[in-house]
């Protein structure tokens, strides 16, 4: 597919990159724009997202794609900023909560740990889903853009042969010479 970079502003916090260059500045982001509508198995993977052409995913596949540089470049990653922080928030506010409550250290520190992983899991999975979903809406979006501009181009031309029949029956005389 061919994809078109468009730049929009927004607030800081929805910035997924840094600093000069092509890359947006502190107070954009960087959204892509499909000129084509999608074909029928990217529709199915965007359906299903669980298996791949190749069958089902499983877990050591899936770590098997960690790499080093993929820790150093957290910050770089859309959702896992806001996904962190959320997962911090509730750990330490769980965590700190229940050492008040029940005054156990380890079993605070338990609780904090599990719920960071919760909270953290779940802020990233839904920042995700709505991406997801802007990504839907944009397509749609584009293929109405796509559709109403077809309409305009069939209507123009439609107009123009009217306009072009009327000049040649403006032309045509009523009378004829022998």
């Amino acid at each position: 597919m061919s994809r078109e970079t468009e730049k929009m502003s927004s607030s800081p916090q929805d910035s997924n990159a840094g600093a000069a260059g092509g890359t947006p500045g502190s107070n954009q982001k960087t959204l892509q724009v499909w000129s084509e509508p999608l074909k029928p198995e990217d529709q199915k993977r965007l359906e299903n997202p669980s298996t791949t052409p190749s069958g089902p995913v499983t877990i050591s596949a899936a770590v098997s794609t960690i790499k080093k540089e993929d820790f150093g470049n957290i910050a770089q990653m859309p959702c896992a900023r806001g996904g962190l922080l959320t997962g911090i928030a509730s750990g330490a506010t769980v965590g700190g909560l229940r050492f008040v409550m029940r005054g156990n250290v380890g079993k605070a520190a338990n609780w904090a740990v599990g719920f960071f992983l919760l909270g953290s899991a779940a802020s990233y999975e839904y920042c995700q889903y709505k991406r997801r979903a802007e990504r839907i809406q944009m397509q749609r979006t584009i293929e109405v853009v796509a559709e109403k501009k077809r309409e305009q181009a069939k209507k123009a031309e439609e107009a123009k042969q009217k306009r072009e029949e009327e000049r040649k029956k403006a032309e045509h005389r009523w009378y004829k010479f022998w």
